[in-house]
């Protein structure tokens, strides 16, 4: 460095100090202070424009901010496809068990057969229903077993009423 170039760097250092320098003359001090072969009377600023170059506010990248919005519904979009699928496999599993329990029946209505499990589900349905209602019933007794015991129950004898249950049985 010449002398002028050393003074112009004293002035620039104070004007520096004085918080007066822009922006890009201070990187041009950070830069000059982080070279070696300093002259000797700007070698005491050394560690000071090392500390502030240190400091300084890189070239930073700006951050992309997905906006609140879109976000929300991502998150709707991806709560809604999950009850989706969760929907369709509980039908794939339903149809498979319809299929496990009931493969090979089928309707027979106006005289066409149907054995498509999904249409033929309803009717199926129902005939379980009607199913469960007879085994009610007849879990409570039948006619004859209650007529049995009505006759026997009139009966004040009891030898009689004996006699009677021999021949019932």
């Amino acid at each position: 460095m010449n002398n002028r170039e050393i003074k112009d760097t004293e002035r620039l250092v104070r004007r520096f100090f004085d918080g007066e320098t822009t922006l890009a003359e201070e990187r041009r001090l950070y830069r000059l202070f982080s070279r070696k072969g300093l002259p000797q009377e700007l070698e005491k600023y050394r560690p000071v424009f090392a500390a502030f170059g240190s400091m300084q506010a890189g070239e930073g990248r700006r951050a992309r901010l997905v906006p609140v919005f879109r976000r929300a519904v991502c998150g709707v979009a991806a709560a809604v496809l999950l009850l989706l699928g969760v929907w369709a496999y509980i039908d794939y599993r339903e149809d498979k068990a319809l299929a496990r329990l009931y493969g090979g029946s089928y309707v027979i209505e106006n005289g066409v057969r149907t054995d498509d499990l999904s249409r033929i589900q309803g009717d199926i349905r129902r005939a379980l229903a009607d199913a469960e209602r007879v085994e009610k019933r007849v879990g409570q007794g039948s006619v004859a077993d209650r007529a049995e015991a009505d006759v026997l129950g009139s009966i004040d004898d009891p030898e009689l009423r004996r006699q009677v249950e021999d021949m019932l049985n």
